[in-house]
Order: structure tokens, then C-alpha cells, then sequence
């Protein structure tokens, strides 16, 4: 088998398994697997399929909740030593007293449930963390940490 035949058959086999993992792997973890692989035809047919799975990815994922996400696959969860760090690059008080922050990635986060006396500042480093049953806090130096939910 010469190395086109080989390219070609590595990427018809990985086309076909893509079904299988468009409703059950998250497109990071697929990204993680497909970075894993070391040979490299594999890993390009790795990527490959999972570009291919996008569109599906997307659909399945439309409207997906923690819930869902966790009656699907009980055994899927959030990595805990996942965290987002960042800095905020923007800070507004709504009518109120809620925060609303832009980090430096151009997310919007907001707290969901205000804390008179609790500062934060533009250029502030921060981190996103999980916490119990699917809730997000924003987290600053000196042990400020508040609950937030994504708005964009």
C-alpha cells in the first residue's frame, strides 16, 4: 500500500467512526485525543474527522444543559482541575448590584447573586472554577469569590 492509499484509508476509517463519537465526545476532548496521536497521518485524519463531525457536534449540542448532558452519560462531568483565567477587562454595575465582567478573552460573565463590599478592578487577574451541582464563581486574589453565570 503506498502512502496515498494509506492516507486515504486512514481517513475513510476514521469517517467512520465519527458517528460515534459526534453525540457522546465533547469537541475539546476530541481535540485533546486527536493532539495525543503521534503518528502523523493518523493525527491529521484525526482531525480531519472530527472537522467533518462539527456540524452534527453543533446540532446535538444545541440546547444542551448540565442536566441533559448528565442524563446522557452520568459518567461525564467537569475536570475539576479545569479552571478559566483571565483578567477583567471590563466591569459594570447593573441597576441591581449585580457585576457584570468582560475578561480578556471578550467573554461576559455576570454575578448571580450580589456581594455589597466586594471589589473588583479592571486588569484584575481572576479564574472561573466549578463548584457544587454546576456553578461557576469567579475567583481574585485576597479570597474574593463570587457565583457568575456566562452571558456571551
Amino acid at each position: 500500500m503506498n502512502r496515498f492509499e494509506l492516507r486515504w484509508s486512514l481517513l475513510l476509517l476514521a469517517l467512520s467512526v465519527v458517528p460515534a463519537y459526534a453525540g457522546s465526545e465533547p469537541v475539546g476532548d476530541g481535540l485533546r485525543r486527536c493532539a495525543r496521536e503521534t503518528d502523523e497521518q493518523q493525527r491529521l485524519a484525526c482531525f480531519d474527522a472530527l472537522a467533518s463531525a462539527l456540524p452534527q457536534i453543533k446540532t446535538d449540542q444545541f440546547g444542551m444543559t448540565v442536566g441533559i448532558a448528565h442524563k446522557r452519560d452520568p459518567t461525564a462531568g467537569f475536570d475539576k482541575t479545569e479552571v478559566l483565567t483571565g483578567k477583567i477587562n471590563g466591569l459594570q454595575e447593573v441597576a441591581n448590584g449585580q457585576l457584570i465582567f468582560t475578561l480578556d478573552n471578550g467573554q461576559l460573565w455576570i454575578q448571580t447573586e450580589p456581594k455589597p463590599g466586594m471589589h473588583f478592578s479592571v486588569g484584575e487577574a481572576i479564574q472561573v472554577e466549578q463548584g457544587a451541582m454546576g456553578s461557576l464563581w469567579l475567583a481574585a486574589d485576597h479570597h474574593r469569590k463570587t457565583r457568575v453565570k456566562r452571558v456571551q
